[in-house]
């Protein structure tokens, strides 16, 4: 197919043609002649299809924002004359990567490295690869789609951050607040996995399903983190503070999990557990985006009516009135309760002031906002 320029030639020729026809202007027919096969000839050149393999491998799949992901990319010229050099374009969500494959003879084969940009956090696909061959003088051009696509999550960046592995809540301005004594307690059956202890199995329930069913019991005494994102559009000055917020909810549930403590976060209508790996959770954060989903307030209303014996965070770029009210009111359920607040000029409004139920921490960045909180909790990580 003729590229842009090779269009442009195209009509400029047909009105040479025109011109020297009209005027009288043998030299015009030469030019437009000589652009008109200047075009034929490099369609002619590019028709050619080469027989090449393609493979490539995103190495790793999974990576923190602004951690290098690296494709190894293979090109096998399985045909049986040379193949000239050729331009691969591997595409990362909307933004497209030019590789150049230099010559390679029948049966020969390359392999090439390159990164991939994971300065955005999301979930993209890499791929299809798309293979292009251009004449020198860049009027035509051939190409083709191979490879598969590969899906490429880049996690929000983590900070370190404290978890109290007490049991208590530390209060800078009073006594700890006392846990309620926990133990273990049932919380779901599951099918059996090699290495299970044989005592759990549940029998009642294998007979009914002729699969072998274990009991799982939950440690209610470990301190549990829940983390409560605000993913609305009202709740931010912008992508760049929700961006902050993101890394601070991963930096608690990443704390969490490392200790081993069960954590939980809620974000819009979607929630997700920490289930001893990070990876999952990490998966969910990378996903999540601005929408119109509830507030603070909605998701604190919507928290179980018993006491959990956990840490509560909510994450936010703005507050309201509403918001402390409906934190407050949540409050006794935990072991201890706090807000943090990442605008852009790093400051709570007026009425997030600090009280004995709701702890409040305003910062810009999401590093402030963990270093501020380690601080609160009473240690470093």
């Amino acid at each position: 197919m003729p590229t842009r320029t090779g269009i442009a030639l195209v009509v400029a020729g047909l009105c040479c043609l025109a011109g020297g026809y009209r005027l009288g202007y043998p030299e015009l027919d030469v030019l437009g002649c000589a652009a008109l096969l200047a075009v034929v000839l490099a369609v002619a050149a590019v028709a050619w299809r080469p027989s090449l393999e393609l493979s490539r491998d995103v190495q790793p799949t999974r990576v923190p924002r602004g951690d290098p992901a690296v494709c190894v990319l293979t090109v096998g010229n399985t045909g049986r004359l040379p193949m000239p050099r050729t331009v691969v374009h591997d595409r990362l969500g909307s933004h497209r990567v030019p590789v150049e494959v230099p010559f390679l003879r029948p049966g020969g084969e390359t392999t090439l490295t390159y990164r991939l940009d994971t300065t955005r956090r999301g979930v993209f696909e890499a791929g299809p690869l798309r293979w292009e061959r251009r004449d020198c003088l860049g009027l035509a051009s051939a190409g083709g789609a191979a490879g598969e696509v590969r899906g490429l999550y880049v996690h929000p960046a983590t900070h370190p951050m404290t978890i109290v592995p007490s049991g208590r809540a530390r209060n800078p301005e009073g006594p700890a607040d006392t846990v309620v004594a926990g133990g273990t307690v049932f919380h779901r059956l599951r099918e059996y996995v090699a290495g299970d202890d044989l005592r759990r199995i549940h029998w009642r329930s294998t007979a009914r399903t002729g699969t072998l069913m274990v009991r799982e019991n939950l440690d209610t005494s470990l301190p549990a983190t829940t983390v409560l994102l605000d993913t609305a559009y009202a709740g931010y000055d912008g992508d760049a503070c929700f961006e902050e917020a993101v890394e601070v909810a991963a930096s608690a549930l990443v704390a969490a999990v490392r200790l081993g403590f069960p954590a939980r976060c809620v974000a819009g209508e979607s929630a997700v557990e920490a289930k001893g790996d990070a990876g999952e959770v990490l998966d969910f954060l990378a996903g999540l985006s601005l929408g119109a989903g509830p507030g603070v307030s909605g998701l604190a209303h919507a928290l179980p009516h018993r006491r959990t014996g956990a840490a509560l965070i909510a994450v936010t770029g703005r507050t309201s009135d509403a918001d402390l009210a409906a934190l407050r009111q949540v409050a006794p359920r935990f072991d201890g309760t706090a807000l943090i607040v990442l605008s852009a000029e790093g400051t709570a409004t007026p009425a997030a002031t600090a009280d004995g139920a709701v702890r409040v921490i305003a910062a810009g960045r999401a590093a402030e906002a963990c270093a501020r909180w380690n601080d609160l909790a009473g240690g470093r990580p």
